[in-house]
């Protein structure tokens, strides 16, 4: 059943793809864009039944003259990913028909939408390492054909190009590491690497780790090689940035942890401490450089570094655990992370989405110049509250209790029989704890100061929604509630996986009868986020119930307020974006390096000053000290090799006569 579902999701898609040529119409745009969702439905309760099943379903195609006899494998580790690839397709699907317009470049937008859903899919059952390559690349290029739908528009080509470039250096290295295990396994398929893993030398399986955590780290946008995010998401349409933030990066997400648990064994614990570094620093980084941005799309895109580091962290400390054979907190960890991969994807998909229908109702992304909308896009403004106590780790929503969990894996350090890695793992929970304060403090920003007070500029005073795609992020946000307040039913699914993946059922050590969750040991904390929405919503309650039952009954007379003696209050008194960041902006200067530029207009003739402008850039520190030296020494080596390029075919031919020799005797030897 849930093989005949994933086919069925994949022939959706590729039905929905060859519809999509023909979306010059609204009515076969409509239709395919409904087939497309329709796939997405099916992938979501294919990746459900995989979880609940907890074993691994094979399909196999043969007797297509192409590709011969192709062996698909959809393993439990895949299922979290799977789930969040049908809701992502599925609230895109519903969101596409209102969002964009029949037209040519539609129409190869939705096609090569529908084609890099089924290259993620195929990279999530691929059961071998051809399969798996072919699909990452095939889904690396269609996102960036999605990056470029208005390749006219300013900063696209950049995005596309560094999207692409740290794309394929990425994909380079994880080539590497698939040659490594494959050699030293002696065999391409999955399961057999898996299973020979034990007898490759601790060396190379720690090269190809190494390898796999960079190159994958590359599509996941771990720091330093992120800044592929900030560029390319502001730059996509919303469902293109949604795929890309909600999906695209977990698969990044999905090929590290596929590495780290299942292809490569048991490893040392530097391993697990690696990869919980780096996802701590990319989580700080992450938030510090998302709550001074004014773009909407950049603020996500960063907050998207920060959640992916979050999902490391916890990756990397369950690989910790696992190595020093605390297998209880290893799996724990592990379902978490894939919990909260799920929970970022969902609210975060959402958000990209509502950032469209803003743009599109407002006219403008820029925080400093929205105020006001929930009274002109009030619908708008509750799907995106729920994204935002999501996204922010507030109760009752799914991203406190992922978030919440993470913390309760990563305080029981002290388990751990070495010192040094026990400081470290409580350090990294330290890290995620201020990275969860800031970014409470940077969603209250984003939502603040997009959507109360007053408008801000004559584009946001009269934004509309009429007409706004609404249907697709609503489904999100009904699922940010359910993951949420369902979340013992949820990891119960993922305790399955976790079985599958490690061997160790921590299903009666997690859950309780009455809804509660006991992280891993019954001895260090619990708590029910099912019983903690229920008090939320009766203590919520009680407010409004008081202003029902003492509300007045007769007429009443509408009178100033004490405005502090100021003749008339403007919009532009308002506290903008930049001065609510201000005092992140002072407290970390020195990472920061701002560039204040204050840009006074000349002396008016009655004696009064002009207009001041305030300008704050917040200096690009890994593209100045990181990439552009690497970027010119590029071109210095190129410069060298530059005569080699001839245009003499002959000597083309020489060369290739001169490799050819070199690999013979390489391979004699």
């Amino acid at each position: 059943m849930t093989g005949a579902l994933l086919v069925a999701a994949a022939a959706a898609w590729a039905v929905a793809a060859g519809l999509g040529l023909g979306a010059t119409r609204r009515a076969v745009l409509w239709a395919s864009a409904m087939v497309s969702g329709a796939g997405g439905l099916a992938a979501l309760l294919g990746g459900v039944r995989l979880a609940l099943e907890g074993h691994s379903t094979a399909v196999v195609l043969a007797g297509a003259s192409v590709v011969g006899r192709l062996e698909l494998r959809a393993t439990p580790l895949a299922a979290a990913f799977i789930v969040l690839l049908g809701l992502v397709t599925l609230a895109l699907g519903l969101y596409a028909p209102r969002y964009h317009h029949p037209a040519t470049g539609t129409a190869l937008y939705l096609f090569v939408y529908n084609v890099a859903a089924i290259a993620s899919l195929a990279i999530l059952v691929a059961g071998d390492v051809t399969t798996f390559l072919v699909a990452w690349e095939s889904m690396t290029l269609a996102s960036a054909i999605l990056v470029l739908r208005h390749h006219q528009d300013e900063g696209v080509m950049r995005g596309t190009l560094l999207f692409l470039a740290l794309g394929e250096t990425g994909f380079a290295m994880v080539v590497a590491a698939f040659v490594i295990m494959a050699t030293q396994a002696h065999s391409l398929d999955f399961a057999t690497v898996a299973a020979r893993a034990s007898t490759v030398p601790l060396g190379w399986r720690s090269a190809a780790f190494v390898l796999a955590l960079v190159g994958f780290g590359f599509k996941a946008g771990l720091v330093p090689l992120h800044i592929w995010l900030p560029a390319a998401h502001p730059v996509a349409p919303a469902d293109g940035s949604a795929f890309l933030s909600g999906l695209v990066v977990k698969l990044g997400v999905y090929g590290i942890v596929l590495f780290a648990f299942e292809l490569l064994g048991h490893g040392p614990p530097w391993w697990g401490l690696l990869t919980m570094g780096v996802g701590a620093l990319s989580a700080i980084v992450g938030i510090l450089y998302a709550i001074m941005e004014r773009d909407l799309k950049r603020f996500l895109a960063y907050s998207t570094v920060e959640n992916v580091g979050i999902i490391m962290t916890a990756v990397g400390a369950g690989m910790t655990f696992e190595s020093y054979g605390l297998s209880t907190l290893g799996t724990f960890l592990l379902l978490v992370a894939l919990y909260h991969a799920v929970n970022h994807g969902t609210y975060k998909t959402l958000l990209f989405l509502q950032a469209g229908v803003i743009e599109h109702g407002a006219g403008t992304r820029d925080l400093d110049r929205l105020g006001g909308l929930v009274r002109r896009m009030p619908a708008t403004t509750v799907i995106n509250l729920v994204g935002t106590l999501g996204i922010a780790a507030l109760p009752p929503l799914n991203g406190f209790v992922s978030e919440w969990l993470v913390f309760e894996g990563l305080f029981q350090g002290f388990r751990l029989p070495d010192r040094l890695p026990a400081v470290l793992v409580v350090l990294a929970a330290a890290t995620l704890g201020l990275t969860a304060g800031i970014a409470v403090m940077a969603f209250a920003r984003a939502f603040g100061i997009g959507f109360l007070g007053m408008a801000r500029s004559p584009e946001a005073a009269s934004a509309t929604e009429v007409a706004q795609p609404i249907a697709g992020p609503g489904v999100l946000a009904a699922a940010c509630v359910a993951l949420g307040v369902g979340a013992p039913a949820v990891l119960v699914a993922l305790a399955r996986v976790g079985r599958a993946v490690t061997g160790t059922d921590i299903a009666r050590v997690l859950l309780q009868p009455n809804l509660t969750i006991i992280p891993a040991h019954t001895d260090f904390s619990a708590f029910s986020p099912t019983y903690l929405a229920v008090f939320l919503v009766a203590v919520a309650a009680v407010p409004v119930a008081i202003y029902v039952a003492g509300r007045p009954r007769g007429p009443t007379s509408s009178v100033p307020v004490w405005d502090g003696g100021i003749v008339k209050y403007r919009a532009r008194m308002q506290h903008t974006g930049t001065t609510y960041a201000n005092p992140m902006r002072v407290t970390f200067d020195r990472f920061y390096r701002p560039a204040v530029h204050v840009d006074l207009a000349s002396e008016d003739p009655a004696g009064r000053s002009g207009p001041v402008h305030y300008r704050v850039r917040v200096q690009p520190l890994f593209e100045d000290y990181l990439y552009r030296p690497l970027l010119r020494l590029v071109r210095a080596v190129a410069r060298l090799l530059q005569p080699i390029q001839s245009g003499d075919v002959n000597l083309y031919l020489l060369y290739i006569l001169v490799a050819v020799v070199v690999v013979y005797f390489v391979a004699a030897q």
